[in-house]
This record gives structure tokens, sequence and C-alpha cells, in this order.
């Protein structure tokens, strides 16, 4: 993970859930920290890991970790990253096809930090044509602890600490 190393792991904060999974190998190996555990999708693509908030966060860049040479054919080749506040208002803000086959952790930064009480990331399709998937960690990784962007509610755009210590009630 090249890119994470200042970026506060928010991963232990929302609820995950995966579109499906073999027995065993459920949603608590993509968090436990051990790459020779994994998540197997059990289902019809595209397979899906739901990460819901109670409230909003912002999410600066989401990580997983894939290995081809372990895993072949259940190696995801394509990933989409979906937002939204419920499961019927999700957007498309990434659509990535993997340039390169995975062999370790895949960063994929987020164009802007990006507020969400959703995620949902998607991986419809696998490298050989192969029909579940594979995952051995997920992360989601917060903004820098010194970052501060402009928010679409601010009546002001204001961004000096002072005036944003005052941005949200308690």
């Amino acid at each position: 993970m090249a890119n994470t190393s200042k970026l506060p792991d928010i991963s232990r904060i929302p609820f995950w859930t995966v579109s499906s999974s073999k027995q065993g190998l459920g949603v608590s190996n993509l968090a436990d920290n051990n790459t020779d555990t994994y998540w197997q999708s059990d289902g019809q693509q595209p397979h899906t890991v739901t990460v819901k908030f109670r409230s909003r966060h912002q999410i600066h860049t989401i990580s997983f970790y894939a290995d081809i040479d372990k895993d072949e054919s259940y190696t995801p080749c394509k990933v989409r990253i979906l937002t939204g506040t419920i499961p019927y208002d999700l957007q498309l803000i990434k659509d990535l096809d993997l340039e390169t086959e995975p062999r370790g952790w895949v960063d994929l930064p987020l164009d802007e930090s990006v507020m969400a009480h959703l995620v949902q990331i998607e991986f419809p399709l696998n490298y050989e044509n192969g029909r579940d998937v594979r995952i051995r960690g997920l992360r989601l990784w917060g903004p820098p602890p010194n970052h501060h962007r402009f928010k679409s509610e601010m009546i002001l755009p204001y961004t000096t600490p002072e005036f944003l210590m005052y941005e949200s009630l308690r």
C-alpha cells in the first residue's frame, strides 16, 4: 500500500456485507490483516462488497489485496466503485480495468475525497473468465489529517481552521 501510509484507516468504522460467499470464506476475512485468508464469492457476477457507515464519512482511497499467482481465474480484472446514501441511489464514481495483473495491494485513489453513507465495491470481471472472485484484504482510507475541502453544504467557502471548527453541530 504505497500511497496510504499517512492516511487514517477507517475500515473498522462501517458495517460490511458481501453479495455472496463460500462457507468459511466470508466477509470477516477481508479485514483480518492476513493475506493468507480471503473472501470468496459464490454466485453470479458482479460480486460486491458493501460498506455502510452510520453517518457520512470522507473516503480518500480504497485498497484491496489480490494475487493472480495464487488465485488465477478468481482474480478480478475490473473494479467499479459506487457511492450513495442507500442502495437505490448509488452512483458510479470509478470504473477501472486493471492494467497489470495484481500481485499485492491495489490502491484506488478517488478523484476527490468522497463523502458517503454507503460504498459499494463491485468486481464484475475476472481474469481467464473466472466466475467467483477472491479478495485477500480490503481497506478504506480517510483523507490526510490536515486535509480540508470545500463542502457543498457550506453556505460560504471559508476554509481556515477558525471557521472550520464551527462547520457542524455536536
